[in-house]
């Protein structure tokens, strides 16, 4: 395996292991959640621990309730 091809594979890693971790920011903005801003500061600031990551991830996928 030549120099380029590594490098290529190693990007592509990363790629996909910065789109699993911003998944729950990325839900979060796709269903316009009211918190979303909050979201992603918490993915940022605990998203690395796995219990963190699954709060943010289970809290993105919540339905929003409004009150009228």
């Amino acid at each position: 395996m030549d120099i380029f091809a590594l490098y290529l594979v190693i990007a592509i890693f990363f790629a996909f292991v910065l789109l699993l971790y911003f998944t729950p920011t990325l839900m979060a903005i796709k269903h316009q959640h009211q918190y979303k801003m909050w979201i992603m500061t918490l993915n940022l600031i605990v998203g690395w621990t796995l219990l963190g990551w699954l709060f943010v991830l289970i809290w993105s996928t919540r339905r929003q309730h409004y009150l009228d």
